[in-house]
């Protein structure tokens, strides 16, 4: 009885979980903050957030001021995100790290209204700069430290089936936005654990501002938090 109750806490706050993801367009990215230091440097960093996704990043130091990086997201709601950057990198006489990339992201997305079941349904895509500041490798359990600032351009291309426009359930009028937004995005992660494997925890948020069609509200997720494992070759 005691295993049932608890099998049956654990899928309501799953349900809980999906329910309050399941209405956005953007979710801020759990993107590793690998803050690469030397040529060769490679890092591999995967895990799961709160927004119901799964992640992975890939990062590695070109050469010994060039890096660049891939990450991919999968969300429950059949979402998905892909976004590739390149930058520059310099290891300070301080033992702290900097970052400075430049990127492109892509996603598709469909959100839906859970009151009378219009939705919306297309593809974004993010131009985008990023700095990373952090130290690696402290004497506590190993640990790695950063924040990130990115910003952008976040370009949406939607179609309304009735999650804005109301006269779709007269008149089956379906409804194409193609919207250009500001984006702003904090993150921060701590690492712990082994020279090589260490465990991550990842904290994020984001602000969005339309340009056009203000007067319909973008769906996005104001903050994400995510766990998961990081490798150091």
């Amino acid at each position: 009885m005691q295993h049932q109750n608890s099998k049956n806490y654990f899928n309501i706050v799953l349900l809980m979980i999906v329910l309050l993801f399941s209405g956005c367009v953007y979710y801020p990215q759990a993107v590793d903050i690998p803050l690469i230091s030397e040529k060769d440097d490679l890092r591999i960093d995967a895990g799961v957030s709160s927004d119901v996704s799964a992640h992975s990043t890939v990062s590695y130091g070109l050469t010994d001021k060039i890096a660049i990086q891939g990450f991919a997201r999968y969300g429950h709601d059949d979402g998905l995100y892909f976004q590739g950057a390149a930058g520059l990198y310099k290891k300070h006489l301080s033992g702290y790290v900097s970052e400075f990339y430049g990127g492109y992201g892509y996603g598709e997305s469909t959100v839906i209204h859970g009151s009378d079941h219009g939705r919306i349904k297309g593809n974004f895509q993010l131009y985008f700069f990023q700095l990373n500041y952090g130290r690696t490798n402290r004497r506590f359990a190993n640990l790695d430290y950063g924040i990130s600032l990115k910003s952008g351009l976040l370009a949406t291309s939607l179609r309304d089936f009735g999650y804005w426009n109301q006269d779709y359930y007269d008149n089956l009028q379906v409804i194409d936005y193609n919207d250009k937004s500001f984006v702003i995005e904090p993150n921060a992660v701590a690492r712990i654990g082994g020279e090589k494997l260490k465990f991550n925890l990842k904290l994020g948020t984001c602000y969005v501002y339309k340009f056009t069609n203000t007067d319909k509200k973008l769906p996005y997720s104001k903050w994400n938090v995510g766990i998961g494992l990081n490798y150091h070759f």
